[in-house]
């Protein structure tokens, strides 16, 4: 008996699956979804991981000024920096930003070698109320400071003889083989003790001298100060007073100011970011005015060159006469108005006057305050410019109306006159 195989029914061979087709609208949303849910995360990360902002800035003086001491309350964030810390000044953010620096001052340069010694964090608190002393003190002697005269006089004086003394260093009489060097000539027309001796790069010990030489002057300067500023219980203590006067020399004044912002680099490198400001803000404002151009209507090309008639020379000539009568008026009003202005006066004399009820005749030794056309400002501007030397003409014609104007008849720009006020 033999089995006859069973024939199977062919089957036909498994066809491949076809391939799906891309769909534009798969490939466009799967980037799409991500790329807004990436943006909705990325704020969150710079944020919590911005060291320059107000959060990571007061987390650092927090955990650096505040010291152990104050208990939880140091440690609560709610609790806002001011009433924790002395103030320095009579803004909060102006010092929110001081204490970010005397943070980093105190870490790096007072608590590396005094925490080695011991736990106690008085001392930095001690530190940080003499700070906060000289601080509030500055500012208030900053307010009686009579800003119209250092500003437009005092400080323009210096500048002009700092110009006036370089250009004749730069420009010898003697001629070859005599050299002279311009830095010397220039310290011997302005001998200045903290820069003597004038540095050689032959000769180290000049270098090194002319350095003690403005570290010591740097000492002596904030010595001065202190002396002034702090009060007779705060001098006692001597520790103190020399490591605060070390912060204040060697760190702030020597390290930040003479070192860092007054170096050519860094002044360069805040100039660009401040050009790199405006023009960002001036290219809004461009694209803004493009952007409302555009969706006003179609733009009509004009071509060919402007033809000048009547009509336009005659409304020319009425405008520039209503410029000169309005120019005219505004000038003879904020005349007439000036003698109902008060007198030019500092804040110390005003408060003075609040507080002095006596009629005392005025001391000899009162230095009279200048008129703003006999200001030193308006001299460094044009020896700045080399007005005499390249517009003679226009130079003694400005000078001879600042002389009529000052002292001329009716003294109108005199002291207290109606253009000084």
């Amino acid at each position: 008996m033999t089995a006859t195989p069973s024939l199977a029914p062919a089957v036909p061979p498994a066809r491949p699956p076809a391939p799906r087709p891309k769909s534009v609208a798969f490939d466009i949303e799967s980037p799409t979804s991500a790329d807004m849910a990436s943006p909705a995360r990325r704020p969150l990360r710079s944020n919590a991981t911005d060291p320059l902002s107000d959060r990571a800035t007061s987390l650092l003086i927090r955990r650096t000024l505040c010291s152990p001491q104050l208990g939880e309350k140091s440690r609560d964030s709610q609790v806002p920096i001011d009433e924790l810390l002395p103030p320095l000044t009579s803004r909060n953010d102006v010092d929110l930003q001081l204490y970010a620096l005397l943070a980093i001052i105190m870490r790096e340069f007072v608590q590396s070698w005094y925490s080695k010694i011991t736990t106690d964090e008085h001392f930095v608190s001690e530190i940080l109320h003499i700070i906060a002393h000289c601080s509030r003190a500055l500012e208030q002697r900053f307010r009686k400071v009579d800003l119209e005269s250092l500003v437009l006089d005092e400080i323009p004086d210096l500048l002009d003889k700092h110009i006036t003394s370089y250009r004749i260093s730069h420009s010898p009489i003697a001629r070859q083989p005599v050299e002279v060097d311009p830095r010397e000539a220039y310290h011997a027309m302005c001998p200045l003790p903290h820069l003597a001796p004038v540095p050689h790069p032959d000769c180290p010990d000049t270098i090194s001298d002319q350095k003690e030489n403005e570290a010591l002057y740097r000492q002596l300067l904030v010595q001065g100060v202190l002396a002034i500023l702090l009060p007779t219980e705060d001098l006692e203590n001597p520790c103190l007073t020399s490591l605060v006067e070390q912060i204040f020399s060697e760190l702030i004044i020597g390290n930040v100011i003479a070192n860092k912002a007054s170096q050519p680099w860094m002044l360069y490198e805040g100039i660009c970011i401040t050009a790199r400001v405006l023009r960002q803000g001036n290219d809004q404002g461009v694209v803004v005015a493009e952007t409302q151009n555009d969706s006003g209507g179609p733009k009509v090309d004009v071509k060919g060159r402007r033809s000048w008639s009547v009509r336009s020379m005659f409304l020319a000539v009425i405008q520039l006469g209503m410029l000169v009568v309005a120019s005219l008026r505004f000038i003879t009003t904020a005349l007439v108005m000036a003698s109902s202005l008060p007198a030019r006066a500092t804040p110390l004399d005003e408060k003075e006057a609040l507080l002095d009820h006596d009629k005392s005749p005025p001391r000899s030794s009162d230095p009279v305050k200048a008129p703003i056309l006999s200001c030193r400002v308006w001299t460094c501007l044009g020896n700045l410019f080399e007005l005499s030397l390249r517009m003679p003409w226009l130079d003694g014609f400005l000078s001879l109306l600042q002389y009529g104007a000052v002292n001329g008849p009716g003294r109108i720009a005199g002291h207290d006159g109606p253009i000084d006020r």
